[in-house]
């Protein structure tokens, strides 16, 4: 394999962002805001999987000052699997979304049909099986990160106790703060994340780019229209990475990891420009793939077959 090596420059991406809070502490009208921000007068799409509360936004004064043209909406109910959120953001990326917003993202980790439900209704030998369930889960994150929209995730969040034992070695529970409910490592994909306050729903960061760290310094705003707008400009000050070989090749990568279905999903979604720029390495992503389906179904360690006892036969 031949090492290309250049200066680092920063290249424009689309943005991942997560506000994390309890009932009641502005995530969805804060993500909508923001949105407005981000999407710079381009469609605002929003992902509903709270049985329709995301429709009651659509009359709201700051809503509608802030965008004026409303925004797009569709309601999911459960299951709340993985695959069907990756659906939907293609779904909304087709409809030609700048800025997607899901509320909320919890229930593909803890809803009806989401990952827990996943592990625990495919158990191996009596235990729940948690490799299925995270396989599930980075397919998606896979999905996500290679949209090409904004995607603003509203995530409930609960206080976490952490067991320690003392001196005597006696068991302890300290509270160690909210916490987003999502799997442990979601919030780190993210470009920024950060936590809302229940009272008075500013933001705390837990994640941010140093050159956006400005922004939520000294007295914490409130999240506004302004401040998506601010990191509209900051991501689009770099030149776009779609175009970026390096970067298709990584995404292709990511994808083969992933196994032989995910490969193939992502090769047919390729436009026929892209697939020319990769197909000198088609193959060895290919092999990559075979080698990605043997490590899983040794990691089964029970049998289990995703591809349902077929074959799974290369489509591309």
């Amino acid at each position: 394999m031949t090492v290309s090596i250049t200066p680092a420059k920063r290249k424009s991406v689309p943005m991942l962002i997560s506000l994390a809070g309890v009932s009641g502490s502005g995530k969805t009208y804060s993500a909508l805001l923001l949105a407005a921000g981000l999407a710079g007068g381009g469609k605002v799409g929003f992902l509903d999987t709270e049985n329709g509360r995301g429709s009651m936004y659509a009359d709201s004064p700051g809503i509608v000052a802030a965008l004026p043209n409303g925004y797009e909406i569709a309601e999911m109910r459960e299951p709340f699997a993985p695959s069907r959120y990756t659906e939907a953001v293609e779904a909304f990326q087709a409809h030609g979304c700048k800025v997607l917003v899901i509320d909320s993202q919890t229930h593909e980790w803890e809803g009806h049909g989401g990952c827990s439900d996943i592990a625990e209704n495919n158990k191996l030998k009596g235990t729940p099986n948690w490799i299925l369930a995270k396989r599930e889960h980075k397919r998606m994150m896979n999905h996500l990160l290679a949209s090409q929209m904004h995607i603003i995730f509203c995530l409930r969040a609960r206080e976490k106790i952490k067991v320690m034992k003392d001196d005597r070695g006696k068991e302890q529970f300290a509270p160690i703060g909210l916490q987003p409910i999502q799997e442990k490592n979601f919030t780190f994909e993210m470009t920024l994340s950060l936590l809302l306050d229940e009272h008075s729903h500013r933001p705390a960061v837990t994640k941010c780019p140093e050159p956006l760290l400005h922004l939520f310094q000294g007295n914490q705003p409130l999240i506004t229209k302004e401040m998506g707008e601010k990191l509209r400009i900051w991501s689009e000050a770099a030149p776009a990475a779609k175009a970026d070989p390096e970067l298709l090749a990584n995404k292709a990568l990511a994808y083969a990891a992933q196994g032989t279905v995910a490969y193939q999903e992502f090769w047919k979604e390729l436009s026929s420009i892209h697939r020319k720029e990769l197909l000198a390495r088609h193959d060895e992503f290919k092999e990559l793939a075979r080698m990605a389906d043997d490590r899983q179904k040794q990691d089964d360690n029970a049998g289990f077959d995703p591809t349902g006892g077929k074959p799974a036969e290369m489509m591309y």
